[in-house]
């Protein structure tokens, strides 16, 4: 990691000073915690696409500052038959709630083209010179660009770990007192730009006082992380141990936006 910034485009510029102004304390309103933020599409007649299960999902997204949200939703039971139709529900899901999330955050023009983003990550196989590892990002961190992003993972064998967190640095930062350079420092990449990661020091307590371990994700679960610059929700995994080296497979379908 590096602790001074590093030459940047404009998000990064943008993701340091929204996160430095989290640092105010006595002026921001109770914030949630990671409670009530699973969505079951069992609950809407195993329809992805059904309103009242989107408009729940981006409910739990949003964080105005007079009445934020968790910032964060879980989808359980993705009604797929294999990975590949898995990821196909993915997609339409992501598509579904983005529509929506564009027109309802203060942050995002709905007018503005958006960019979509699809993609499938193995851990252990990256091509180094992609991210300079093999292995996907695990310590907690804002990604860099994306506005909204969702993850589905699988299939998943011969490990064990790999249970995903959320923090809320809003709240961190505010009853620490804590600036972006107390808080934060930047990853190195091998391609341009750097994403914001929370110092080693916080992680254990932050996670405990301001987050969420949601474990392992199941199949059929859909993550979705509100990656907008003041939603101030980071996320990461802990670590990934194989157990079983020779069957081992990490993999998650990835689909964000901005």
């Amino acid at each position: 990691m590096i602790t001074e910034p590093p030459p940047a485009p404009e998000s990064m510029r943008m993701r340091r000073s929204a996160l430095d102004r989290m640092a105010v304390s006595g002026t921001a309103v109770k914030l949630p915690a990671f409670t009530d933020i699973t969505v079951r599409i069992s609950d809407h007649g195993g329809d992805v696409t059904a309103p009242a299960l989107v408009s729940a999902v981006v409910d739990r997204l949003l964080r105005p500052a007079e009445r934020p949200a968790a910032g964060a939703a879980v989808v359980d039971g993705l009604p797929m038959a294999d990975v590949a139709d898995g990821r196909r529900l993915h997609r339409v899901l992501f598509s579904a709630v983005w529509e929506q999330f564009v027109t309802r955050c203060d942050e995002l023009s709905s007018s503005a083209t958006p960019i979509v983003k699809e993609s499938v990550t193995r851990d252990g196989v990256i091509p180094p010179e992609q991210y300079g590892s093999r292995w996907s990002f695990k310590a907690l961190h804002t990604d860099r660009d994306a506005m909204l992003f969702s993850h589905l993972y699988g299939p998943v064998r011969g490990f064990v770990g790999g249970e995903f967190l959320l923090v809320d640095a809003r709240a961190l930062m505010q009853a620490r007192e804590l600036s972006f350079d107390d808080a934060f420092e930047w990853s190195v990449e091998p391609t341009p730009g750097s994403k914001p990661v929370l110092r080693a020091e916080y992680g254990d307590a932050a996670t405990r006082e301001f987050g969420i371990n949601l474990g392992a994700p199941a199949p059929g679960q859909v993550f979705f992380v509100n990656n907008t610059y003041g939603a101030g929700i980071l996320h990461g995994v802990t670590p990934v141990i194989a157990d079983d080296p020779g069957r081992m497979v990490r993999e998650y379908h990835r689909c964000s936006a901005r």
